[in-house]
């Protein structure tokens, strides 16, 4: 498809996987340019490289290119793809230059509706730690890697399968593991059943090569893999890896890892909840599935402090004494999880700026979402975040908010402006509390205007 001397074009090249692909591209020695609509700080990552990257979307960017790469939010009237089918340049999806760049590596591909930048991220510390020198696409920053991606020359290439638009189905993988699987993307997928269905056909894509892994424990999952002869489960009860003697410790956890009732390492984890257990328990059971030590496991997970935008310690205010923590939880589910996690934790108040995430998922689970805060003290809601989409739904925030005011048993104020709701926070927050800042879109921000403004 390629040659020594392409130029590829990436329009949308600052999100966190174009923006990995466009590194990839560039180590491997392809001339890569790229177009987004705002600076980012994955756009940052690409200075090392000679990559022109404009901001802003214009038909002349385009010149001279091989090859498009496009994401699925980027709209068919857009000026670069409309110009690039006038001069006949081939546009490929996100996901299918992906397929190509890992065509020659035994591909890990984790899915799953949550957790997989996770567990994605704790497989690369992992084979890291082994000296595997994995290739690596994980969807937010890690520490390990000092970036998103690893071009590695080992056999494994290591990614997050992303389900959002079925595009996953170009992978080819040699392990597929499947963490969890619950109803999400309902921009894209009508009904849970319609879900499920593209996991399957992901899963039976490959199956006479590929190993199946998956969390037995999820009822959707066992439902679609329960009677699948050639599959491993994991499971906090009973799989053929499990986690026993489970302890948690404030930030800290620990447990057994057995395979088939076979006590392996004791696991102890730095990043705190249930959620990240599983997480752990899903990676060492890949991980020990393709023979990768025991101690690289135990000391990988040990190390481990967690990937961007998942329960990111983001700083402290009032002298010290209000811990501020960004997450990406946008699903109910996801929110919950948090939550409970932080109940568990040794502070005073929680309280909670949360911004939903497209208006397609925000009516989708508008009741689901309203329940989903019932461990907090306070939430601040403000203006859902809308990702391309309108609000053909007619969805009041307003009126979203007396919902989980109601349903959660929770103080909950609808305010549009990050300025206003800082001052407020710095107005009532006491010592000993945290402030979380929640959502898939740029109330990440958030935290540094807190940080800003104590």
């Amino acid at each position: 498809m390629l040659n020594k001397n392409s130029h590829i074009h990436l329009i949308g090249i600052g999100g966190v996987s174009m923006s990995g692909i466009a590194e990839i591209l560039a180590e491997r020695g392809y001339k890569v340019s790229g177009s987004d609509l705002n600076q980012s700080k994955y756009l940052d990552l690409l200075k090392k490289y000679k990559i022109k990257v404009f901001i802003g979307h214009d038909a002349d960017n385009i010149r001279g290119a091989d090859l498009i790469v496009k994401t699925s939010a980027i709209p068919d009237d857009n000026s670069e793809l409309k110009a690039a089918r006038q001069k006949n340049i081939k546009i490929l999806k996100r996901a299918e230059m992906l397929s190509y760049l890992m065509r020659d590596k035994k591909t890990i591909a984790v899915a799953g509706t949550h957790g997989k930048t996770t567990v994605t991220a704790m497989l690369a510390a992992i084979f890291k730690k082994a000296q595997k020198d994995p290739a690596v696409m994980v969807g937010g920053y890690l520490e390990e890697l000092q970036g998103n991606m690893a071009d590695g020359a080992g056999e494994y290439f290591i990614t997050e399968a992303d389900e959002s638009d079925g595009s996953f189905l170009y992978f080819n993988p040699y392990l597929l593991l499947l963490n969890n699987l619950e109803l999400d993307h309902p921009d894209f997928y009508q009904n849970l059943n319609e879900f499920m269905n593209i996991f399957k056909r992901f899963a039976d894509k490959n199956d006479k090569k590929a190993i199946l892994l998956y969390n037995k424990d999820n009822v959707n999952l066992n439902s679609l893999f329960g009677s699948r002869a050639k599959s491993s489960t994991f499971s906090l009860h009973n799989g053929e890896y499990t986690a026993k003697n489970i302890e948690y410790n404030n930030f800290e956890s620990s447990f057994d890892f057995y395979h088939q009732e076979k006590f392996i390492i004791q696991i102890k984890l730095s990043v705190p909840g249930e959620y990240n257990l599983y997480n752990a328990l899903a990676a060492a059971a890949a991980a020990y599935k393709l023979n990768i030590k025991a101690k690289h496991i135990q000391a990988a997970l040990k190390k481990f402090s967690g990937v961007g935008r998942r329960f990111d310690f983001k700083g402290k205010i009032l002298n010290s004494k209000v811990d501020i923590v960004d997450d990406y939880a946008h699903h109910p589910t996801e929110i919950k999880e948090l939550l409970k996690t932080v109940k568990n934790l040794d502070y005073n108040k929680i309280r909670v700026v949360f911004q939903p995430h497209r208006y397609s998922r925000t009516n989708t689970f508008l009741e689901d979402f309203s329940y989903s805060f019932i461990n907090a003290d306070q939430v601040y809601l403000t203006d859902i975040f809308a990702a391309s989409e309108k609000n053909t739904y007619n969805i009041s925030v307003k009126d979203f908010a007396k919902k989980i005011a109601a349903n959660s048993e929770v103080e909950c104020k609808y305010v549009s402006d990050f300025n206003k709701i800082a001052a407020k926070l710095l107005s009532e927050v006491e010592a000993g509390d945290i402030i979380l800042t929640v959502g898939a879109g740029n109330i990440t921000e958030f935290s540094k205007l807190l940080l800003e403004s104590d």
